[in-house]
């Protein structure tokens, strides 16, 4: 059966793709922030410029540094304290009091340059990040192992093919080869 493109179309058909990949990567990277978020000022915004956004609805995000009144570092030196008024009140995702150390976003009114009362509060769980990024590397590394284990790149045909056996250590390292019986190696 023949291919009804043949190489140069399937070649062409894959330098689109990745051209579309790349633009969107791009596009991604250049679109205003108000389109892609939720449009209130953020820790980012409002730390440099805190006057600016008195009485305005903000969310700010940082780490606990104090706990009587509830008091926030949004920049990791320290700088950029803010007071949150009922933060344990309007907490949504945890039953305990915040603790120092926990990270938090807030979302509430700016009362003053330094206080913010809020509306809602949640709190970043660290350890269930790092599980997930954990556990997305190692089933990313298992997909790799398999691909390269099962599939060889055809020069001649420009085209990933299923390997007649599948790829060993001992076909990889040098000195361990065994002998030829062992399938197609990709050569």
């Amino acid at each position: 059966m023949q291919e009804p493109f043949g190489q140069r179309g399937r070649f062409a058909a894959g330098a689109v793709l990745l051209a579309v990949l790349a633009g969107l990567v791009l596009w991604a990277g250049a679109v205003p922030s108000d389109l892609m978020e939720s449009g209130h000022p953020n820790e980012v915004e409002v730390t440099p410029n805190r006057d600016a956004y008195v009485g305005e609805q903000v969310a700010l995000g940082g780490r606990v540094v104090d706990t009587d009144p509830v008091v926030i570092a949004t920049r990791a030196s320290g700088y950029g304290r803010f007071t949150l008024v009922n933060a344990n009140e309007g907490l949504q995702n945890s039953d305990v009091s915040l603790e120092r150390g926990d990270h938090v976003t807030a979302f509430g009114t700016l009362e003053d340059e330094s206080t913010l009362v809020v509306d809602r509060t949640t709190v970043g769980d660290a350890a269930g990040t790092r599980y997930m990024l954990l556990v997305s590397f190692v089933g990313g590394l298992w997909v790799v192992s398999r691909f390269v284990r099962d599939w060889r790149f055809d020069w001649s045909r420009l085209a990933f093919v299923r390997r007649d056996g599948p790829l060993s250590l001992r076909d990889v390292l040098p000195g361990t080869r065994g002998d030829a019986s062992g399938g197609d190696r990709g050569d």
